[in-house]
């Protein structure tokens, strides 16, 4: 039997050790990957913690039709906006609105609209141009509204005022409010600018 020389031996030893500890290496590599990730019990409690509910409560708001006035040709509507019961959004209450939007009825052409306002008081207004389109910031409503980008202050009443150049009518017409995360975003009908007739809300 051929002898093998101690230097040829000893190479091969290294070769054979080093192919060894590649695999073995790979092995736990791939072990550690296919280890599952430690679910702890706390983490499993935290996912399953009930969250609170968001509610949707259309009628949190009082939405007033103050006036409907001509004066220099155009006509100013004035709504107010009240919330009756302010506070955390528990129990009954509702937290302060931050903003507002109302549909206009079909019969409203965007190009009468000259004007919009805001007030805390109704009688100092700060005045805006207004847009009709959908607003992105809240997701209860996907039509074009007006947006008021103003809200209320506890039971405070804030007004609004929208002036067009056209005569309509009153009729119920769609709206939403956005306010914290406890009263949430919430759509409501209330008496706004389009083609129905005092009547047809009376009946």
């Amino acid at each position: 039997m051929k002898k093998i020389s101690l230097p040829i031996l000893a190479t091969l030893s290294l070769l054979l050790l080093t192919v060894s500890c590649q695999r073995n290496s790979s092995d736990l590599l791939v072990a550690k990957q296919e280890k599952p990730v430690a679910i702890t019990e706390q983490a499993v409690v935290l996912a399953n913690k009930a969250v609170p509910q968001e509610t949707c409560n259309p009628d949190a708001y009082m939405v007033t039709l103050e006036s409907e006035t001509q004066v220099n040709g155009n006509w100013e509507w004035v709504w107010s906006v009240q919330n009756p019961n302010p506070g955390n959004g528990s129990n009954g209450t509702a937290q302060d609105i931050s903003n507002w939007g109302m549909t206009l009825g079909f019969c409203v052409s965007w190009e009468s609209v000259v004007g919009a306002g805001y007030s805390a008081d109704g009688s100092i207004w700060t005045n805006f141009t207004p847009s009709y389109e959908v607003n992105p910031s809240q997701g209860c409503l996907t039509e074009p509204v007006v947006k008021f980008d103003y809200g209320t202050t506890g039971g405070a009443k804030s007004y609004f005022k929208l002036v067009v150049n056209q005569d309509y009518n009153p009729t119920f017409t769609l709206g939403y409010y956005k306010s914290g995360r406890s009263t949430t975003c919430c759509t409501f009908n209330f008496t706004g600018m389009g083609c129905g007739s005092v009547e047809e809300l009376v009946e």
